[in-house]
């Protein structure tokens, strides 16, 4: 089961190699279940699917999908199972080292998942940062949440 606390480090494991997908006519894709993409102990982490479009300077990626998440409610500070629904909506791009060789030149933003020297593509960072992106900011087991009872010590 994935935490807040789990998300800050690289959870999710999910190396995707688009150099079949580079082969093709610019507009090609493929779609791709993530729970397939995972490791067989990873694979009920996350569910859905996303797809990957050859732009001819890089991938597009579009798709959605749910995490378990083990979370701390705000009220009862008790620890609750949640299904959190994200979206990705993702330009990635070769890394600005190796792009000459796709002829996409100039993308050098710093801290952006990019397409290594081999064409992998770290698709597990970028659906936990999409996860991350979706988590909310004050989680409740229940919407009627009573929150923490008071204890009478003197009773």
């Amino acid at each position: 089961m994935l935490t807040p606390d789990s998300l800050a480090g690289n959870p999710i494991q999910a190396l995707f190699n688009v150099s079949a997908l580079f082969q093709q006519p610019v507009g090609s894709s493929v779609t791709c279940r993530i729970d397939s993409l995972l490791p067989e102990d990873q694979s009920s982490l996350v569910t859905g699917s996303v797809n990957l479009t050859h732009t001819g300077r890089g991938i597009a990626l579009t798709g959605e999908g749910e995490a378990n998440v083990v979370m701390e409610c705000t009220r009862c500070l008790r620890q609750f199972d949640a299904r959190v629904h994200f979206k990705i909506e993702e330009q990635v791009h070769p890394d600005p080292r190796y792009a000459h060789r796709r002829g996409a030149e100039g993308f050098e933003e710093d801290g952006e998942v990019r397409i290594g020297p081999d064409n992998s593509l770290d698709l597990g960072e970028i659906i936990r940062q999409h996860i991350v992106l979706h988590l909310p900011m004050r989680p409740l087991c229940r919407a009627d949440c009573p929150g923490i009872r008071e204890i009478d010590l003197d009773g």
